[in-house]
Parts: structure tokens; C-alpha cells; sequence
């Protein structure tokens, strides 16, 4: 039994979901360690500005995955759809 075909819209739109994915981590990892220097008297230094931060950061992350981002989408796009060679 043949295994059912993959369209290729959603490849596109799984390899674009995993580098919105990917971009945020790595967000994530880099606003942690911007934290490190912040200042107490900062008004985003509250759960609230975090939370605020946080939301804009997944939206910004989706929107660059969106728009080919850092072209991790492409690549993998072009190893799942890779034919071998008979």
C-alpha cells in the first residue's frame, strides 16, 4: 500500500510553522539573557510588560517566518521534497 501524498502547500506551511518556532526560542533565549542586565526601575521589568513582550515577540516571529524569514523554511522545504534518483 503506497503512503498517501503530501501536498506541498503543507510542507510549506509545517516548515514555516517550525522556523516561526525556531525563531522564538531563540528570542526566547536571548531576551533571558538581555534580563540579566536590566534594570529594576525598567517598566517593561514587570510580569505584565514580560507577558506584553512575550506576545509581540510570537507575532514578530510568525510574521518573519511568514515573509521567508532566515530561509531555515526553504531548506527544509528542499529536503522533504528532494526526489532520490532511481
Amino acid at each position: 500500500m503506497a503512503a498517501p501524498a503530501i501536498k506541498s502547500q503543507d510542507v510549506n506551511k509545517a516548515a514555516e510553522q517550525f522556523e516561526a518556532i525556531f525563531l522564538c526560542n531563540m528570542m526566547k533565549q536571548m531576551r533571558e539573557t538581555n534580563a540579566v542586565f536590566e534594570s529594576k526601575d525598567d517598566p517593561m521589568n514587570s510580569e505584565s510588560g514580560r507577558m506584553m513582550q512575550s506576545m509581540f515577540d510570537d507575532k514578530l516571529c510568525d510574521q518573519i517566518a511568514h515573509q521567508h524569514g532566515i530561509g531555515l523554511a526553504a531548506l527544509i522545504v528542499k529536503q522533504l521534497t528532494r526526489h532520490p534518483h532511481s
